[in-house]
């Protein structure tokens, strides 16, 4: 493979906007609004549409890149989000609609419907309902103007997705019956032309373990299961998409791999057959694949702290849009780059650049002149000086597991801290990544370190990786975060005297059950929408994700415990009595994620044994909080709980009794 090389010019032109002062920065400005998601050019590059939180909203706005004029604004009420959009054609944007609750919410509580619009705001419609099938589309058919390739997942067929083109005017469907013969095909993919090649089959299984995953090629108009050989019973391969002149298929794979498996990127070739390993990386699968204007997959991106670029021989020194991206990686050494979409004539692009530095800026650019003009903020208001550098490490767990974490100090300090270990949720296949982090960022703006750890079952790192984190909840997950946070103390980074857990989730589950079992490690603890009852958990607690019994079930026995049994030994709510941390519960009223009755159980354990601790319910909200004032006052109360107990209050507690004893 061909590393990005250090170009000694690049013409990049960059306009942005004033800077604010570090020392003007507020709560508000870390957890505000996104003022803009994500941003897609129109075909013939005189609008953008971008995606913007605002309330309990995700709206769809549409915007002249030149001047930044607002032209229209799509919204469908509260907690309605657009969740994903593209253009239909120069006119008309589709959106894809769905109820989200929380901030935290990775799941939705239906599927999403699909409205369409012209850029006026006029003839605004519903062209897909979703109240009885979800739907995915599949290929926007830029040569068809009035029509998109949809994938429609109707209940009564069981899940199997059926092709359809779908009128993005009037909704009218014609069905594609030019598919595999399975019963068993959960996912349809399209090439560069619109022309179904790929299809996912997957065979159900009473035992999670024995679930059979199979991918159908088209190859001379015939479907016919890809076969491998391969090195593990059940391998994972994923398209990722195609040559431009669609005789390659791009695949992320770790059938080559017996154990300590990552993904790597490879093609196969449709005229003769072969299979040829593009690239892997050393630490983590292949990430996002990287794509030209005209389909082309030029390489793909990888995730190691700071993202890697790897372009494949073929295209790093001979494709012009590989060389652009190549440029555009160089000019940007401290973020990372991609482009989020192309005009129709690939002479224009939107540019986003992000990092842990940057919460995201978007460009409108020029291919052939390489001049960037700054379009919109994720969020403009937040000072650049203000943030502090993410550090990435590989930390050994006591049984010999490699774990990756990253690490956030604040500015100027590197030892004897204060320090949060914030643990994310999921937890299986979520993964913390390098970049901006608002609550590591602001903590770090008030003198705390903060330690993210990528324990066991968390993704990003292989097949094998995630699945030494089942039945491991509570026990070795939990032990990977203990062992992070010894390393810190080991490394003279963190006061072993001074420092909380916090997550939320599954996270604030882990932050729970930290200082029930490691009671003398952490001072203090805050459990954001944490799963705490156990055995109601796998009881079904009246979660969305419980009343699907089959899967919910199946879950569980594989996952978190293999029966009932036991349960108990790894739940929060039945070992508070081993508690000496100070508490901070904080939830949801309205979450469907994780019930606020997990939250009333936690407070009853406690109140049955005069444990004292702080609380925060708000009723209106779901999964985490997504209104800005709910934010602003969780983090405000947050700061005041570390301070009495870690930070400059605490240590000025110590000080005094200190003084006092002498």
């Amino acid at each position: 493979m061909k590393a990005v090389s250090k170009w000694a010019w690049v013409a990049v032109l960059i306009l942005l906007t004033g800077a604010v002062s570090a020392q003007e920065v507020s709560t508000r400005q870390f957890f505000d609004s996104a003022q803009v998601r994500n941003m897609q050019l129109s075909p013939d590059a005189k609008h953008v549409a971008f995606t913007f939180e605002e309330g309990s909203e995700v709206k769809l706005g549409i915007m002249d890149p030149e001047d930044r004029e607002l032209l229209t604004v799509f919204g469908f009420g509260e907690n309605q989000h657009v969740v994903q959009f593209l253009w239909g054609n120069n006119e008309r944007v589709i959106m894809s609609v769905a109820e989200v609750t929380g901030n935290l919410d990775t799941q939705r509580t239906a599927p999403p419907s699909l409205y369409a619009a012209n850029i006026d705001g006029k003839r605004r419609e519903q062209i897909y309902d979703a109240s009885r099938s979800s739907v995915q589309v599949l290929h926007p058919y830029p040569d068809d103007p009035e029509r998109i390739l949809i994938a429609r997942y109707f209940f009564a067929d069981g899940g199997q997705p059926k092709a359809q083109l779908l009128n993005i005017y009037t909704g009218d469907l014609n069905y594609l019956a030019d598919q595999p013969d399975s019963r068993d095909i959960r996912a349809l993919g399209a090439d560069n032309s619109g022309t179904l090649r790929v299809a996912v089959e997957i065979i159900d299984a009473e035992e999670f373990d024995d679930i059979e995953t199979n991918l159908f090629v088209k190859k001379d108009d015939q479907w016919s299961r890809f076969n491998v050989d391969s090195e593990r019973q059940r391998p994972d391969i994923t398209p990722l998409g195609f040559s431009a002149d669609n005789t390659k298929l791009y695949l992320a794979s770790n059938h080559d791999m017996a154990e300590n498996d990552r993904a790597g990127v490879f093609r196969y070739d449709f005229e003769t057959d072969e299979l040829e390993l593009l690239y892997r990386h050393p630490n983590v699968d292949v990430g996002s694949a990287m794509v030209g204007s005209d389909g082309e997959v030029l390489g793909v991106m990888s995730r190691f702290g700071p993202g890697t670029y790897t372009f494949f021989d073929d295209k790093a020194s001979t494709n012009a849009e590989a060389i652009l991206l190549q440029r555009l990686a160089a000019s940007f050494p401290q973020d990372d780059v991609s482009l989020t979409s192309y005009s129709e004539d690939g002479t224009k692009a939107i540019l986003f650049v992000r990092g842990d530095r940057n919460p995201g800026e978007f460009y409108l650019f020029d291919t052939e002149t390489m001049a960037a003009s700054y379009v919109a903020g994720v969020r403009p208001d937040l000072p650049k000086d203000a943030l502090v550098e993410m550090q990435t490490y590989q930390i050994e767990a006591r049984d010999g597991m490699i774990l990756h974490a990253h690490l956030t100090l604040p500015e100027g300090q590197q030892t004897n801290l204060p320090m949060i270990v914030n643990v994310h949720g999921g937890p299986f296949g979520i993964t913390d990544f390098w970049g901006f982090n608002p609550e590591a960022q602001f903590f770090a703006h008030h003198g705390y370190a903060t330690l993210q750890v990528n324990f066991r079952g968390s993704g990003n790192r292989g097949d094998d990786f995630e699945r030494a984190g089942r039945l491991e909840w509570g026990k070795a997950m939990q032990d990977d975060v203990t062992d992070a946070t010894r390393w810190a103390i080991e490394q003279g980074i963190a006061d072993p005297d001074r420092i909380c857990i916090a997550g939320g989730s599954y996270g604030g589950y882990a932050a729970l059950w930290g200082v029930i079992k490691e009671p003398d490690l952490y001072q203090c603890a805050v459990g954001i929408v944490g799963v705490y009852d156990m055995e109601w958990f796998r009881e079904g607690d009246g979660s969305d994700f419980s009343r699907n019994d089959n899967a919910f079930e199946r879950f569980m026995s594989s996952h978190v415990a293999e029966t009932s049994e036991g349960i108990e030994a790894i739940s929060p709510v039945h070992n508070v009595d081993k508690i000496k941390a100070e508490l901070f519960i904080v939830h949801g009223g309205s979450d469907v994620r994780v019930p606020v009755g997990h939250a009333y159980r936690l407070r009853d354990a406690l109140g049955r044994i005069g444990k004292s601790y702080e609380w925060m319910i708000k009723e209106e909200e779901g999964h985490g909080f997504f209104d800005v004032d709910n934010r602003v006052e969780l983090y405000d109360r947050m700061l005041a709980f570390f301070d009495r107990h870690i930070g400059a209050d605490a240590q000025g507690d110590q000080t005094a009794m200190n003084l006092a004893d002498q």
